[in-house]
């Protein structure tokens, strides 16, 4: 029962704490009453410098529009002085909204929404002098002049909407409403300025600008109807006797006779709107005025009870430290504890169990994830703790769980690749027995595309077989020539034609690697030649280094950035678990868990040629024992001329090495034509039997005559030529 105290005592303490947070949350309110005070206190400086002088200069604006279109109508010198003085009128209103915009405390009082409606506002005006030579010029019409004219209004009424914002909801209502009913206003004087130039002119509306009258009118009745009924009843006096007066009922006559396409006589026009101007003007004034009243003693009576409540706060605020740091130095030690058992578990016991699951391992959950030692006094730390003991079984068995089901997926996979493999063997030895028994050139040579396309498939089943963790299934028992290993990655390589292998001494590979280096340089090899022009060479060159042997396979392609060269490299040096999602690099991922199975270094850099080189390592436990390397010997053959196929012209028969007729894969039919023994052409170590093949001996060697060397010389040149056109014809192989 003792050790329970101290857990009831900071419980109690801790439910104490919303309490205390209530009360400053009651100070926090208090310090957003003050701004609430201060902001009623900015409208009054708003409406000050910037709602009185804005009033001033839209209705100056409103005027000059009024005189501009008479003046459009009638360019009549009477006219032109009144619309002279009005400018100078509109001239000075400008400059005095500029003045008292442009003071300390307006600038302060704006937000960063007026600023930037203020600028507009601006821009605005700066464009009237441009207006002013289209009506002088007479460049403009009636409806232009109306669209030109209502900027400036229209952006002062954005202008006083933002000024209205505050957080007592009933002055931004009345506000509002207020400024719909200015902007009414405006909508009334280009009515006024419409018509007037129109009967100055002496006749009626045309139809543009009936269309044009009728928008204004509609809208100006709309506002009205619709935002009056908002005004207090108070505020909204002035204006309801304003639309019962016999004055608007005149001007509202007037205006529906225009819209019937009629005609009125121009001062009675010009007289009726301007009695409804002068009541519209007072009646706005008025309210205007009573809202800007209104605002002074809200921000007075805010003030008193911000100091009220702002003092409660501090004080409640105080009392909350107090507690809080009692209760949370307690809390922050125990957690501090139930942190370091969490970093323990996340960054070393997890890591182990993942690092256990990539090798293969079997993982106890219990032993790798156990529970935390029992940390603090409180029932809510120790809830804490169990359940992290529960997050943490749970992330256990989940990896353990999805590690099985890789490997699961990951067995699928071999075994269907072994399936392919075996189908695919199988294949190579049927395509054999056709090869010798064909007869007819032309099927031969289909027979021989179809060999190098079946042996591209059975490694493209191999590479699957690496991808899922398996290894290659063919395996040599002695070392093999390094060369021979190359140029049987080639022969995997669909434009196996463009890739040359330079000579490279007699160094050899351990048969037990064979299988996998030979696949790691197909890939790299079938790489270089896609992405590399059809007929450009890929170039591969091997030599002894200190650490082992080094071969370089080259393209003269465009080449990579040298962001993308740096991230291949960091991949295949050091490569990551492969994520079957990420198909399009999958000859680099095999790349990788070859280099990494068999310690391989591979490295990609600029070549000089202007495409990519590829270096790769092969350290020194991969070497075989050395091969001597036998002399190339010519042997003199009868400098006869030969013909052509291709052009047709005679070309001498150059001297060929003597082992290229010990070593070639055509041998003479019952028919007399060549026949090609498959895997004579390879080194004996590489033939997929494991047998070495014995030299012929004399007696076996059939003596060719001028006449067969020629002819046989003549299909080994034709056949040479149209495997490199073909190669320089085909696609690339995605």
């Amino acid at each position: 029962m003792a050790s329970s105290r101290p857990i009831r005592f900071k419980i109690s303490a801790l439910l104490a704490i919303p309490l205390i947070s209530l009360l400053a949350l009651w100070g926090f309110a208090a310090t957003v009453t003050v701004g609430d005070s201060m902001s009623l206190l900015t409208i009054s400086t708003l409406f000050d410098t910037v709602g009185k002088p804005g009033n001033e200069l839209g209705n100056a604006i409103q005027r000059e529009h009024l005189i501009s279109a008479e003046y459009l109508a009638t360019r009549s010198d009477t006219v032109r002085a009144d619309l002279t003085v009005q400018r100078t009128a509109t001239n000075q209103a400008r400059l005095r909204f500029r003045e008292q915009t442009n003071t300390e405390s307006a600038k302060s009082a704006m937000s960063q929404e007026m600023k930037i409606r203020f600028n507009e506002v601006m821009n605005r005006l700066n464009a009237l002098e441009s207006i002013r030579a289209k009506v002088d010029n007479g460049r403009i019409g009636l409806v232009g002049l109306s669209r030109d004219f209502s900027l400036v209004p229209e952006a002062l009424n954005r202008l006083f909407s933002t000024m209205s914002l505050n957080n007592d909801l009933p002055l931004y209502q009345q506000s509002r409403s207020l400024n719909m009913v200015t902007y009414a206003k405006d909508l009334f004087s280009r009515e006024r300025a419409l018509a007037t130039g129109a009967l100055a002119m002496g006749r009626a509306l045309a139809p543009s600008e009936l269309k044009l009258f009728n928008e204004l009118a509609i809208n100006r009745g709309f506002l009205l109807e619709q935002y009056l009924p908002e005004l207090e009843p108070r505020l909204r006096q002035p204006f309801g006797g304003m639309m019962t007066s016999t004055i608007y009922t005149r001007y509202t006559g007037y205006e529906e006779t225009l819209q019937e396409g009629e005609t009125v006589a121009l001062s009675d026009w010009r007289s009726a709107g301007d009695d409804l101007e002068v009541v519209y003007e007072r009646a706005l004034t008025a309210v205007s005025l009573s809202l800007a009243d209104r605002a002074a003693p809200s921000a007075a009576t805010t003030f008193t009870r911000a100091g009220i409540a702002g003092a409660l706060g501090l004080v409640a605020v105080v009392a909350s430290l107090l507690v809080s740091y009692r209760v949370g130095s307690g809390l922050t030690r125990e957690l501090a504890g139930v942190r370091r058992a969490a970093m323990e578990v996340a960054e070393i016991r997890l890591p182990r169990v993942m690092e256990k699951l990539r090798r293969g391992e079997n993982v106890d959950v219990s032993a790798e994830a156990p529970p935390l030692e029992p940390l603090g006094s409180t029932a809510e730390i120790h809830d804490v703790a169990a359940a992290f003991d529960s997050v943490q079984d749970r992330a256990v068995r989940s990896a353990v769980e999805q590690a099985k089901l890789r490997e699961g997926v990951a067995q699928s996979f071999r075994n269907l690749a072994r399936r392919s493999q075996s189908l695919l063997q199988r294949q190579l030895k049927l395509l054999d027995g056709m090869q010798k028994q064909a007869e007819d050139p032309a099927a031969l040579e289909n027979l021989f595309l179809l060999d190098h396309l079946t042996t591209r498939m059975r490694r493209h089943a191999e590479g699957l077989v690496i991808l899922s963790g398996g290894a290659a299934g063919r395996k040599w028992r002695s070392s093999v020539l390094m060369e021979d290993v190359l140029r049987g990655a080639a022969a995997q390589v669909e434009d196996y034609a463009r890739v040359r292998i330079y000579p490279m001494a007699g160094s050899t590979l351990v048969g037990s690697a064979v299988a996998d280096m030979m696949h790691l340089f197909a890939e790299i090899i079938e790489n270089a030649t896609v992405f590399s022009p059809p007929g450009g060479e890929v170039s591969i060159r091997g030599e002894l280094v200190g650490r082992g042997f080094a071969i370089e396979i080259e393209d003269r392609g465009l080449g990579m950035t040298a962001e993308k060269r740096a991230s291949i490299n960091e991949r295949l040096a050091s490569p990551p678990e492969f994520d079957p999602a990420e198909t399009d690099r999958l000859g680099f991922a095999v790349v990788g868990l070859l280099a990494a199975r068999y310690g391989v270094s591979v490295t990609l850099r600029p070549s000089p040629y202007g495409g990519t080189g590829v270096v790769v390592l092969l350290p020194e436990n991969l070497l075989g024992d050395p091969e001597p390397v036998e002399p190339m010997i010519p042997v003199p053959l009868p400098a006869e001329p030969m013909p052509s196929e291709i052009t047709g012209t005679v070309e001498p028969v150059r001297p060929l090495p003597a082992d290229l007729w010990k070593t070639t894969s055509l041998r003479r039919g019952n028919a007399g034509l060549p026949r090609r023994v498959r895997q004579a052409n390879l080194s004996p170590a590489l033939r997929q039997d494991g047998t070495r093949q014995e030299p012929e001996s004399a007696a076996d060697i059939v003596e060719r005559s001028p006449e067969e060397a020629r002819a046989l010389l003549n299909s080994f040149q034709s056949g040479w030529r149209r495997g490199r056109s073909e190669g320089e014809n085909d696609g690339t192989e995605q």
